[in-house]
C-alpha cells in the first residue's frame, strides 16, 4: 500500500481542506468567540498558576535530589576504595607496607574529607610478642602497643596508616579499646560487610572534629599468623578503618555549589541516638543566613546511607523561595486574556474577509510551484527517513521511464544497480543533518538501461525526510571513463615500447658483439693460412686474400653500424630488504585492509635487476590482487639460488570473485579489449606489473589455484659483498685482429 502521494492529491487535499475552513469561519459567531476566548483565559489562568507549582516543586525535588546524588556520590567513592583494597588483600597472600601506601595514598590526597586510612589486623593477646616482632620489620622500629593495656583477648592494633604524616599518632593503637569502633569492628567481620561507627568526635585538639569511622573486613582462606579467629565468611586477617570529617562530607556536596544550591537549607541529624532525641551534626553553609525559626514553602525529608547506618537529611526550601514577580503571573494571564477576548470580538468579522485573500494568494503561489516542479528536468522527489518514495515530480519519467505514481512507497535502493546500494544505505544513515551532500548513483531504468544520476540530498531529523534533486550525468560518467581508458592505455602503451625497445636494443648489442667476436677469429685464420707455405703457394694465397678481403669487408659492415654499441653496463646492486619494507608501508597506507607478510629475504640479499622499476612492478601487482575493503593476508617468499644468481619470487593471496574475472577476462579477451570491459581497476594493474616484469627480463605468471591466487616471476640475485664492482670491457674486432 502507497505511503506517499502524488502532487495531484497533495494538492487536491490542501484546496479542499482550505475550503472547509473557511466555510467553518464564515459560520462561527462573534460571540461565540468572545465565550471561547474568556474560557480560554480562565483555563490558562488555572494550568499557569498550577504549573508554576508544580515548577517550583519540580525545582526543590531536583535540588534535593541533586544534594542527595552528590553526597552519595562523595559515600560511593570512600566506599570504592574500601573495596579496592579489599580486593586487593584478596588477590594477595601478603601486603607489605609500601604497597598499601601506594594504594591508599592517593585516594586521601583526592578527597579532603578523608582523615586517615588504616589497616589493624586481628591479633590475639597471646600473641601479640610475635605480631610486635612482625611489625618492627616492617620499619617501624619503635612500634608499641597504645594504650598498653588489654583489655580484651582480640587486638585490632593500627599498623599501616595514610597519611604518612598522621602515621605516628596513629600507628600502634589498639582501635578495639574504643567501644564505637570496637562495636563496628565485631558487626564487620560478623556479618562479612562495611559498617560505621555513630556519629563521633574524631579528633579532640585543637578543635574537636565530628565524623564517622567506615570499617571494612578482610579474610583469608588459612589461619592468619597472629590469630585464628574463623566466621562464616572465612578466617578473619584484620580490618581497614577509613576516618571521615562529617563537616567536610557534608561541605563537599556544596563544592563547587551548584545553582540550585542557593534555593535550599540542609540540616542533617544522627537516627540513631537513644531514647529517639534528634541532634542537629551538620548542616549546608547557607544555614547561618537563614531564621532560626522560618515556615518554608515546601519540605522534604532523605535518607543517607552510610554503610549499616543512615543520617537524616531535612531539606527546606530558603525564606525568599518563591516571592517572586511568578506568583503574580497567573493574574497577568487572566487580565491579558480577558482583555484579548474583546479584542478578538471586534476582529472577526475582518479576519473572515482577511482569510479569503490569504487563501487565494496562497492557492495562486501552490500553483506557480506547481508549474517549476512540472517543467523542471531534474528529479524533484522526497524520500522517507528509510529510503522509500514519498512523492517525484514528472521528470522522473523522462529520466528513467517510471511514472510518479509507480514509484509511491517503493524503495530507492530497487532502482540502484545492486553493487551500489551498500553506498546508498551508508549515505542515509551517516548523512549530517540539514546539511546538503552530493552522492552519484548508478540506477536502472524502466527499460533496463544503467543511467548515473548525481543526488543533491538534504535530511532533516526533525521531519524524518530526505528531500532529493537528481540530475542525469551518464554522459559526464561515460566521458570520465574514457579518459580513464585512455590514460590506462597510454600508460600500458608505453611501458609496452619501452619493453619493445630495450628488448631490440639488448638484442642489436648480443647480435653485434657475437659478429665481432666471430669476425676476429675469422681474421685471424685468414692471416695464418696466408703466411703458410704451401705446395701451390700462388692457389693458396689467392684463397687466403679472398678470405681476407670478405672478412673485412663484413666487420667494417658490423663496425660501422654498431660504432659505440657497447654491451648494457650492469646494474648496481640493490638491497632486496628496503625495497620489500617501503613497499609494505605504501601497502599499509593504500589498503589499511591488507596485511604483507615476506619471507626467504635477509639484509644480504641484493639484485642487480633496476630497483625503482622492480618498486613499480610489485606496487602494481599487490594493488591489482587487494580488494578495496576486504581485509586479506598476502605472503611474498623469496627462493633464491646463489650457485645460478636467481631467485625465484612467489607472491600468494586468497583468490577473491573480483581477481578471478579480471584473470578470466585477461584469458579471454586481447589486453586492450580487457582493459575495456574491466572497471575496477584490478585488470590495468595486473597488465601494468606484467609490463614492468617483462622490462626486468622476466614473465609475471599469474595462476589461481585451490582458491589461493599465485603470481610467479624470476629475477637475478646475489649477495651483496659478492657482487662485481668492476664493469665487463669487449674490445671491438679491429682491435682483436690487429692482435691476431
Amino acid at each position: 500500500m502507497p505511503v506517499g502521494k502524488g502532487y495531484e492529491e497533495l494538492f487536491a487535499e490542501v484546496a479542499q481542506r482550505r475550503v472547509g475552513t473557511r466555510r467553518i469561519r464564515l459560520w462561527v459567531p462573534a460571540l461565540l468567540v468572545l465565550l471561547f476566548v474568556l474560557g480560554i483565559s480562565l483555563t490558562l489562568w488555572y494550568l499557569t498558576k498550577e504549573r508554576i507549582e508544580s515548577e517550583q516543586r519540580a525545582l526543590f525535588e531536583r535540588s534535593v535530589s541533586s544534594v542527595v546524588s552528590r553526597l552519595q556520590q562523595r559515600y560511593r567513592d570512600h566506599e570504592r576504595v574500601l573495596r579496592s583494597l579489599q580486593a586487593l588483600y584478596g588477590s594477595f597472600v601478603h601486603v607489605v607496607r609500601d604497597i598499601f601506601e601506594l594504594y591508599a595514598a592517593i585516594p586521601v590526597r583526592q578527597s579532603p574529607a578523608v582523615l586517615t586510612i588504616g589497616y589493624a589486623p586481628c591479633v590475639e593477646a597471646s600473641r601479640l610478642g610475635a605480631f610486635l616482632h612482625y611489625a618492627r620489620s616492617e620499619r617501624f622500629y619503635d612500634y608499641r602497643l597504645r594504650p598498653p593495656v588489654i583489655v580484651d583477648s582480640l587486638l585490632f592494633p593500627l599498623l599501616y596508616v595514610v597519611p604518612t604524616d598522621s602515621a605516628p599518632e596513629w600507628v600502634g593503637w589498639n582501635a578495639a579499646t574504643d567501644p564505637p569502633r570496637r562495636a563496628a569492628i565485631v558487626r564487620a567481620y560478623t556479618e562479612g560487610r562495611l559498617t560505621a561507627t555513630p556519629w563521633m568526635p574524631l579528633r579532640t585538639t585543637p578543635d574537636t572534629v565530628w565524623g564517622f569511622v567506615l570499617v571494612a573486613p578482610l579474610y583469608r582462606s588459612q589461619p592468619h599468623a597472629f590469630a585464628e579467629l574463623q566466621t562464616a565468611h572465612g578466617y578473619v586477617e584484620g580490618v581497614l578503618l577509613m576516618e571521615i570529617d562529617g563537616r567536610r562530607f557534608i561541605n563537599s556536596a556544596f563544592s563547587p555549589p551548584a545553582p540550585t544550591d542557593s534555593l535550599i537549607v540542609l540540616e542533617c541529624y544522627d537516627v540513631v541516638l537513644p531514647a529517639g532525641k534528634r541532634q542537629r551534626i551538620a548542616q549546608s553553609p547557607n544555614r547561618a543566613n537563614v531564621p532560626e525559626q522560618f515556615t518554608p514553602v515546601l519540605a522534604e525529608t532523605q535518607q543517607l546511607v552510610l554503610a549499616d547506618r543512615a543520617l537524616e537529611l531535612l531539606f527546606a526550601t530558603v525564606p525568599q523561595f518563591g516571592r517572586g514577580s511568578q506568583r503574580w503571573v497567573p493574574w497577568l494571564v487572566l487580565g491579558g486574556g480577558v482583555l484579548t477576548s474583546f479584542i478578538a470580538f471586534g476582529f472577526v468579522l475582518s479576519l473572515v474577509s482577511t482569510r479569503a485573500r490569504a487563501v487565494a494568494l496562497a492557492e495562486q503561489m501552490t500553483r506557480a510551484q506547481r508549474r517549476i516542479l512540472e517543467a523542471s528536468h531534474d528529479i524533484i522527489a522526497v524520500w522517507s527517513a528509510d529510503g522509500l518514495w514519498r512523492s517525484v515530480n514528472p521528470a522522473i519519467r523522462a529520466t528513467l521511464g517510471y511514472a510518479p505514481e509507480q514509484l509511491l512507497g517503493t524503495a530507492v535502493e530497487a532502482l540502484v544497480v545492486p553493487s551500489a546500494r551498500a553506498s546508498l544505505q551508508r549515505a542515509i544513515h551517516e548523512a549530517p543533518d540539514e546539511q546538503p551532500f552530493l552522492l552519484e548513483l548508478p540506477m536502472q531504468s524502466a527499460h533496463g538501461e544503467e543511467r548515473w544520476i548525481g543526488w543533491n540530498l538534504t535530511r532533516s531529523a526533525a521531519d524524518g525526510l530526505i528531500y532529493a534533486i537528481g540530475r542525469d550525468i551518464t554522459a559526464q560518467k561515460e566521458l570520465q571513463r574514457r579518459q580513464l581508458l585512455t590514460q590506462r592505455q597510454l600508460q600500458l602503451s608505453q611501458q609496452w615500447a619501452l619493453a619493445a625497445s630495450e628488448f631490440k636494443t639488448d638484442f642489436v648489442r648480443r647480435l653485434g658483439f657475437q659478429l665481432r667476436n666471430g669476425l676476429t677469429g675469422l681474421l685471424g685464420f685468414a692471416q695464418l693460412l696466408a703466411e703458410r707455405q704451401y705446395s701451390t703457394e700462388e692457389e693458396a694465397q689467392e684463397y687466403a686474400h679472398a678470405i681476407q678481403e670478405s672478412a673485412e669487408y663484413l666487420f667494417s659492415l658490423v663496425a660501422e653500424s654498431l660504432e659505440g654499441e657497447e654491451p648494457p653496463l650492469e646494474q648496481p646492486t640493490q638491497p632486496i630488504a628496503p625495497i620489500l619494507t617501503q613497499l609494505a608501508d605504501e601497502l599499509a597506507r593504500q589498503r589499511p585492509q591488507a596485511r604483507l607478510s615476506v619471507y626467504g629475504v635477509s639484509e644480504e640479499l641484493a639484485t642487480p635487476a633496476n630497483a625503482e622499476l622492480l618498486h613499480q612492478a610489485l606496487q602494481a601487482l599487490l594493488l591489482g590482487i587487494c580488494p578495496q575493503e576486504t581485509p586479506i593476508e598476502l605472503s611474498c617468499r623469496i627462493e633464491s639460488n646463489l650457485a645460478e644468481g636467481s631467485a625465484e619470487w612467489t607472491i600468494t593471496a586468497p583468490a577473491t570473485d573480483l581477481v578471478q574475472r579480471a584473470l578470466e577476462l585477461m584469458r579471454q579477451a586481447s589486453p586492450l579489449h580487457a582493459l575495456e570491459q574491466d572497471d575496477t581497476g584490478t585488470v590495468f594493474q595486473l597488465l601494468l606489473a606484467q609490463a614492468l616484469i617483462e622490462r626486468l627480463h622476466s614473465r609475471l605468471s599469474i595462476e589461481s589455484v585451490d582458491s589461493m591466487l599465485v603470481a610467479v616471476f624470476t629475477l637475478p640475485i646475489q649477495r651483496q659483498f659478492l657482487a662485481a664492482a668492476a664493469q665487463p670491457h669487449h674490445p671491438s674486432a679491429r682491435q682483436a685482429a690487429e692482435k691476431v
